[in-house]
């Protein structure tokens, strides 16, 4: 590994360990070589979204996820440049990530710069794919799985963290003119997704939370595939989503007033308990 690739490889888990992430702090799981290669990852798809996330306007966010874009695609062409792509082109290749997993992250990205709602579920669905089961498609190639019956549990997974993260940012999403429930789930429980709140939008989140809790529950069979610190890994993040959403499953209210977290000593447990288990 020349010393181009190194730094790369330094300058990701500077953006991990930067991160308040439910996932980067428990890269520590995994050997040196997996947790390095999932830093990457991770750096990868976190810049990806910061850059559809700045003050700049459409344009400009359009310039510059087309920049990135094109980065992508000579980074995966074998001439990776900037502080990030060396380590990207380096994790593909070592553990034969399949490259669209990549784009799709991408084009979930811009997904997001010219934000309309979702009429359905499969709307929903589609774009969730895209911004969260992609990255976890592309984990358990890092993670050596190569059993096909992983995927669709695997894709259930990203599904269900994507909707509980959309349960949880409700109010933050809706000040700034954004709803990311179905618009169909919106009229049958006679809501408007910017203007949360009353018992008819209670409802609404016990119904969402009821559609993800069977995600769970699907996604969990994702584990069998796994082994080694993957299997505890994956069961980790596993474990503490499912956690933020049985608290929003419990308070559906406190979901319409404010951003749900799970706090560090509740974290901790769930960390005891799992990896015991």
């Amino acid at each position: 590994m020349n010393d181009d690739v190194l730094q790369s490889y330094h300058y990701c888990r500077k953006i991990a360990r930067r991160a308040a992430s439910n996932f980067a702090w428990a890269f520590w799981l995994l050997p040196a070589e997996q947790r390095r290669a999932m830093e990457a990852l991770y750096a990868f798809a976190r810049q990806s979204d910061d850059l559809a996330d700045g003050l700049e306007g459409g344009d400009e966010k359009c310039r510059r996820l087309s920049e990135w874009r094109e980065g992508l695609e000579q980074a995966l062409s074998g001439q990776p440049a900037g502080s990030l792509f060396p380590a990207l082109a380096d994790t593909v290749a070592r553990y034969r990530v399949p490259p669209d997993y990549l784009r799709q992250i991408v084009t979930g990205v811009e997904m997001d710069l010219d934000h309309a709602g979702f009429e359905t579920f499969a709307d929903l669905r589609h774009y969730s794919r895209h911004v969260a089961s992609a990255v976890g498609l592309a984990c358990l190639a890092i993670w050596n799985c190569r059993d096909e019956r992983a995927l669709q549990p695997a894709d259930d997974c990203g599904i269900a963290f994507q909707i509980t993260n959309i349960l949880r940012d409700l109010r933050a999403d809706a000040a700034v003119g954004r709803c990311y429930l179905p618009r169909e789930d919106l009229a049958r429980f006679h809501c408007d997704g910017l203007a949360i709140g009353g018992a008819a939008c209670v409802d609404l989140i016990k119904f969402e939370c009821g559609r993800a809790a069977a995600l769970y529950d699907s996604s969990a069979q994702t584990e069998r595939y796994l082994a080694g610190g993957s299997r505890r890994l994956f069961r980790l993040m596993h474990a503490t989503y499912r956690a933020l959403l049985a608290k929003i499953e419990r308070d559906p209210s406190a979901a319409l007033a404010r951003r749900q977290r799970i706090a560090r000593p509740q974290k901790a447990w769930i960390a005891v308990r799992t990896l015991l288990s």
